[in-house]
This record gives C-alpha cells, structure tokens and sequence, in this order.
C-alpha cells in the first residue's frame, strides 16, 4: 500500500526540481528581462533573493549544528554504557520498531524518516530502554 503523503512529497520534490533545472538553464539576460517586464527592479529582487539566500542558508547551518550536537550526546552516552550508535543504524531500528503491530508514535502523523537525527536518537534511546530494540542486535528489534 502506497503511502498517499509521501507520493504528494515525491511528486512536489520533482515539481521543484525541474524548476529548479529550468532556472539554472536560464540565462542571466533572459531572468534580467522577465523581471524588467514585470516592472521591478532587479536590483531589489536580486537583494531580496540574496537575503533569502542567506537565511536558507543559516538554517541550514543550525540544522547541521543541532544534529551534531545530538550525535555528540549519543556518542557521550554510548561511552557511558559501553556502545556508540549510528545515526543510520538508529533509524533503521525505529523503522524495524514502527513496523510491528501495536507500536506506533502516538497523536503524530510522520514517519521515522521524517523526524531529525535528534528526536531519532532520542527515540531509540527510549525504545533501547523499554527493551523494544536490543542494542545487541545492531539495533534490530
């Protein structure tokens, strides 16, 4: 059975890459029209899509800060007991947990893979707890 959000997902990721694709294959002078066109000034649109530009970029950058900053904790907590886990291994384990009957992420319409390497990390450690997964396994459940 085909998950109906996640071929919506595909189909948008698609849609934005071959704008994508059409707009790196634009040249510069033939953007500079379109926006003359429109009656803006390009020099504005170009700071405003620099700006933007700057703050996609930063969240990333704080996005990339906070998973190592998880991985960091895990990788101090597994010194503590003795293993280090993967983020890999670990959402791997919670897709093999999500899949048995009865095991769900209560009042939450994501999946595994849909979660940050910190909540994943966090979740495995709770399901490690409840003896969900055995750590021994390689993380299988």
């Amino acid at each position: 059975m085909t998950d109906k959000r996640s071929e919506e997902r595909k189909m948008l990721v698609n849609l934005a890459d071959a704008l994508f694709d059409d707009l790196f294959e634009t040249s510069d002078e033939d953007i500079l029209r379109e926006v003359a066109d429109t009656g803006a000034n390009s020099q504005e649109v170009a700071n405003r899509v620099r700006a933007q530009f700057e703050e996609a970029l930063i969240k990333s950058r704080k996005e990339r800060l906070k998973a190592a900053r998880a991985a960091r904790k895990v990788a101090q907590a597994g010194k503590a007991q003795g293993k280090i886990v993967d983020i890999s291994t670990a959402r791997k384990a919670l897709r093999g947990a999500f899949e048995k009957d009865g095991l769900s992420m209560a009042a939450r319409n994501e999946t595994e893979s849909e979660l940050t390497d910190e909540e994943v990390l966090r979740k495995y450690q709770d399901l490690v707890r409840l003896g969900v997964i055995d750590p021994e396994d390689g993380g299988d459940v």
